[in-house]
């Protein structure tokens, strides 16, 4: 069974046919049609699904059990939840959020087990906690101005 990282966007991107080095993609991996259509319906309201190619360290494993028992591996973890927010920070426009749902294949209609709101301009990483079964909604802007989402 694998693990898969879906993000949901307010718009539709282009897939890279080719392979990269990019260490976070948006594409699709695992899921068929019909997980991320589970997804969209139980987890976001957003209306295009995609995964996250994560060819560094999952960022699931971007949590206290890992930083305490495995620093190195969160702090790969850690890189690789940046190298994402760098790749967001160019792909959202101003205002707009994407929501990102991780979960094990084929679990897709579970209950989330938790929820995190992120703002790309104040990220505050030593106090994220990501795990499996978590809901994420990643905001591009407003917050440092003082605007609503």
């Amino acid at each position: 069974m694998s693990m898969v990282t879906y993000i949901g966007l307010n718009f539709t991107v282009t897939l890279n046919e080719y392979y990269t080095e990019d260490e976070v993609e948006i594409n699709y991996v695992f899921s068929s049609e019909e997980n991320r259509s589970v997804v969209q319906q139980k987890h976001f309201t957003t209306p295009y699904i995609y995964e996250l190619s994560e060819k560094g360290h999952p960022i699931w494993e971007m949590n206290a059990y890992q930083k305490t028992h495995s620093p190195h591996n969160y702090e790969k973890s850690k890189k690789t939840f940046l190298q994402l927010c760098h790749l967001l920070k160019d792909v959202l426009p101003e205002g707009d959020f994407c929501e990102v749902y991780i979960c094990w294949l084929g679990e897709e209609d579970e209950q989330h087990e938790d929820e995190l709101i992120i703002h790309l301009q104040d990220l505050q990483i030593e106090a994220l906690e990501i795990v499996e079964k978590c809901h994420i909604r990643i905001e591009n802007g407003g917050k440092d101005n003082g605007e609503p989402y």
